[in-house]
């Protein structure tokens, strides 16, 4: 069991460690016959407050959605300091389902992660196959990628820099480091880090996730800003992405020269007006599609009515 208490808008529920995950809840405004359920999440150094637009977005259009602070991140509890993100896909990722399991009934959900939420979806579901196939109807990952962020002398560098400053000071400020509103966890950061120094995607026990990836067919939409060249620079998004089996796989590279408004950034595709109107109604369509057998419903919004604060 989930072990989750309501609260306001959410849900505090508890991972199998006893660690308290706070589980927000945007309900559909007006619920639409055949819409389900949307489980959405930040990466690092952020929180919920990064997905509620595009939630607000989707419950606009019929969807209730799920949204789901990690460990150590906005409303939930602190973070065990051998946290890494094995440890959230491990253990976060099934509470998280479970919760929702218990109040929807057994019906596959749309995982939607930002940066690393997207990654420990495809964590999670690289250890799970078969519970992947049955608990997910898709996966939307938005600036996500594992190995590919050291390609560059520059780009390598830095991020050696940012490994040997997190192992000197034993944090990962996100104010400090510029990467955010809230701190890491310096072994889940070090861990990212090692991933885009050396190239590979595997766990802490050796687990090789590309090669896993590689048993499950699962729909898959991935979108990578074509401003982002470090963080998650196209070669590692369309790496993770293709990284997946079957043929329902459709990558976007959103920027000028492929028809977007501008050439995201990192942040902004998911935290700015222009994603309102062109990314989140573009994530939308792409699940209303696969949630009604192929034939995509017009319900008559191509923008976000909750627009970002940022401009």
């Amino acid at each position: 069991m989930a072990n989750f208490v309501e609260y306001g808008s959410g849900f505090s529920i508890k991972a199998a460690d006893g660690v308290r995950l706070a589980l927000h809840c945007v309900a559909a405004k007006v619920p639409r016959a055949g819409a389900g359920e949307v489980l959405l999440t930040h990466g690092t150094f952020s929180n919920s407050n990064s997905c509620s637009g595009l939630a607000g977005c989707l419950a606009a259009r019929g969807w209730r959605c799920w949204v789901l602070d990690w460990r150590g991140h906005g409303g939930s509890g602190e973070a065990p300091r051998q946290t890494t993100l094995d440890s959230v896909a491990r253990l976060d990722v099934p509470a998280a389902l479970e919760a929702i399991y218990e109040r929807a009934g057994p019906v596959p959900v749309f995982w939607i992660g930002h940066s690393g939420g997207g990654l420990i979806g495809a964590m999670w579901a690289a250890r799970n196959i078969e519970a992947a196939r049955n608990r997910l109807r898709g996966l939307v990952m938005i600036g996500s990628q594992a190995s590919c962020a050291g390609t560059g002398r520059r780009n390598l560098f830095a991020i050696r820099l940012i490994d040997l400053l997190i192992s000197v000071i034993r944090s990962a400020p996100g104010h400090y480091l510029g990467m955010g509103p809230e701190s890491e966890n310096p072994r889940l950061m070090r861990q990212w880090c090692r991933w885009n120094m050396e190239g590979n995607f595997r766990g802490g026990d050796g687990f090789d996730y590309y090669a896993a990836l590689k048993n499950l067919e699962l729909p898959v939409l991935a979108l990578c800003g074509a401003g982002d060249n470090f963080i998650a620079p196209e070669a590692g998004c369309r790496k993770l992405a293709y990284g997946f089996s079957g043929p329902d796989i459709e990558f976007h590279l959103c920027g000028i020269e492929t028809g977007f408004t501008e050439n995201y950034s990192h942040d902004r595709l998911v935290l700015s007006k222009p994603a309102s109107r062109e990314i989140w109604p573009m994530v939308a369509r792409w699940m209303e599609k696969r949630q009604n057998g192929g034939q995509q419903v017009d319900v008559g919004l191509e923008t976000d009515p909750v627009q970002s604060d940022k401009t």
